[in-house]
């Protein structure tokens, strides 16, 4: 039986071009990528939703589709990782991400004295942090033009690329111990630098669980016990 292996397509879009190549991507690699021996599914998300959403539950393999946006900073969707890659390099957290493989596509426009600014900073962080690339980082260019057009260079990069993901894949997989570490180390990090990146509850459920009936049970009590008072009195008054 085929080894279970997912992957996430993580963008963070703009314009929505980074988004469309992320989703046509995680649509198609699972025909792509699976073979006897791996059977490949893939989601699709912005980056800032796998640290907020996912809650950093890294897999083996991501791959990342992102541009520039502004004066290099970091598109809708991508805020906090890229925050988080900056923090990464102003503190040298090596071996964070050991465990963790990527490929990535930078899209941006050289028009733009800070063209490609927001991919640099990301893909330094996860080399600085320890994940391991696979491939050469892709470079998209909103002003190109004929066979360097942004659409196809995406599209070169993708295709070249594949081969290179199911080589991650075809490799025994990480212990599960790292890749617990590396979602652990990045929850830690972010939790400390973001604000609102408030932890989950810890047990709220099961207290919501045990302190509802308990109040129900309570009110109801007061309820029937007011209105055996009421009827007894009734009773003694009809007497």
């Amino acid at each position: 039986m085929p080894r279970q292996e997912e992957i996430l397509v993580l963008y963070g879009s703009q314009t929505g071009n980074s988004e469309q190549a992320a989703i046509d991507l995680a649509e198609k690699a699972p025909a792509k990528l699976s073979n006897d021996e791996v059977a490949v599914t893939a989601r699709h998300m912005q980056l800032d939703d796998f640290l907020e959403i996912e809650r950093a539950k890294w897999p083996r393999l991501v791959v990342i589709v992102t541009s520039s946006y502004g004066v290099g900073q970091a598109p809708l969707g991508c805020y906090k990782f890229r925050a988080m890659c900056d923090e990464i390099g102003k503190r040298k957290l090596s071996g964070m991400l050991d465990g963790v493989s990527y490929a990535m596509c930078g899209l941006g426009d050289s028009k733009y004295t800070t063209f490609f600014q927001n991919p640099s900073a990301i893909n330094a962080g996860l080399l600085a942090a320890g994940a391991w690339r696979a491939g050469l980082l892709g470079k998209a260019d909103a002003s190109g033009e004929g066979e360097d057009e942004q659409g196809k260079v995406i599209q070169r990069w993708v295709d070249t690329h594949w081969s290179k993901l199911a080589r991650v894949l075809a490799e025994d997989p990480p212990e599960p111990e790292k890749l617990q570490d590396a979602q652990k180390k990045t929850l830690e990090l972010c939790e400390e630098i973001f604000d609102d990146f408030a932890p989950p509850k810890k047990g709220f459920g099961g207290a919501l669980s045990i302190v509802v009936p308990v109040v129900l049970a309570v009110v109801a009590g007061a309820f029937f016990s007011g209105k055996l008072d009421f009827l007894l009195k009734s009773e003694e008054e009809q007497a």
